[in-house]
């Protein structure tokens, strides 16, 4: 099947699935969902999972606990797409708002947004696909905090648009990922939250192969460089269930990561991105069923590709130069 019209088709059972959501009764939808899910099981997906816990945990786990790590994220990828339509059928902001309010906690950490944000220069959160990182930016748009997301546009794709209207359903901005710099720099300057999701591999965009569960993985350098260059912290947020059966999700805030101006430019940005790493290592242990481990994170090695630094689109395109005889 040509990718155009399997990409038309996956945005009408979104929509389609959507738009029944609000008439079919959770237990019955989350029970199809995850019947759904469990096909994946003989997917290349369910393969990478497997393949990727293997990289991370090596000995630590055997074949047993990684496919029941493996079973879990089927079901909680069940979860969000059921979370996800629901959000996207529900009828304007205030609807959106009552349904966070009854699933979503937010705990004192949230302190840290507020003092980044008092010091006038915007608030630069990271995360990773973790829990449920769309109920994240949801979240903090109902506690007041206007913002924007950076996220992944593709073209003559209707399940990109789909998730850039969900978006649009809770009011929250998304810039696309090829955007020029100033379009990130803009959020900040007027001292709102810009969200960056940064824990897997974007292999357009420029990065350094930094330690993820001791392994070299290509890791996005945009939000060090975002960091140095508005001179804010990065502040790493989640939003995740909290523990096994836990019905509410808990967004929480740690303390925010500075970048060092007193060590070389190159060296501070590897550095604060190794730190982010080793959050987002940590959540996974605590959590290991609720990160996306069906998703590229190992796939490019080192030597494979040239990325394009942020700074580099801010220039220009240079005419070709005509070679001499």
């Amino acid at each position: 099947m040509a990718e155009p019209l399997r990409r038309r088709l996956r945005a009408k059972v979104l929509q389609a699935a959507s738009n029944s959501s609000r008439f079919v009764p959770r237990p019955l939808a989350l029970g199809g969902l995850s019947g759904l899910s469990w096909l994946s099981r003989f997917s290349s997906l369910e393969a990478r999972t497997l393949a990727n816990l293997r990289t991370a945990y090596g000995n630590e786990l055997d074949d047993a606990a990684r496919r029941r790590i493996a079973a879990g994220v089927r079901r909680h990828t069940a979860r969000l797409a059921y979370e996800w339509l629901t959000l996207a059928a529900l009828p304007g902001l205030d609807a959106v708002h009552g349904w966070l309010e009854a699933n979503v906690d937010v705990d004192d950490s949230v302190a840290h947004l507020d003092a980044v944000l008092a010091k006038g220069r915007g608030a630069l959160v990271v995360t990773g696909h973790i829990g449920n990182w769309e109920l994240l930016a949801a979240s903090m748009r109902r506690l007041g905090h206007e913002g924007a997301v950076v996220g992944l546009e593709k073209h003559r794709d209707p399940t990109a648009q789909w998730f850039l209207d969900l978006r649009k359903n809770y009011d929250v901005e998304t810039i696309p990922q090829h955007s020029h710099p100033r379009e990130l720099v803009r959020v900040l300057q007027e001292n709102h939250v810009l969200g960056l999701l940064c824990d897997l591999e974007v292999r357009r965009l420029a990065g350094e192969f930094l330690p993820f569960f001791g392994t070299p993985a290509l890791t996005m350098t945009a939000p060090a460089a975002l960091a140095r260059a508005r001179r804010v912290p990065l502040l790493p947020a989640r939003c995740v269930l909290p523990h096994e059966g836990a019905t509410r999700y808990r967004l929480s805030f740690e303390e925010p990561l500075e970048f060092d101006f007193r060590i070389p430019r190159k060296e501070a940005t590897t550095e604060l991105m190794t730190r982010v790493n080793a959050v987002f290592e940590r959540w996974i242990r605590e959590s290991p069923e609720q990160w996306a481990w069906h998703q590229h994170r190992w796939r490019t090695q080192p030597g494979e590709l040239e990325a394009t630094p942020l700074a580099s689109r801010s220039r220009p395109p240079q005419p070709p130069v005509a070679e001499s005889d």
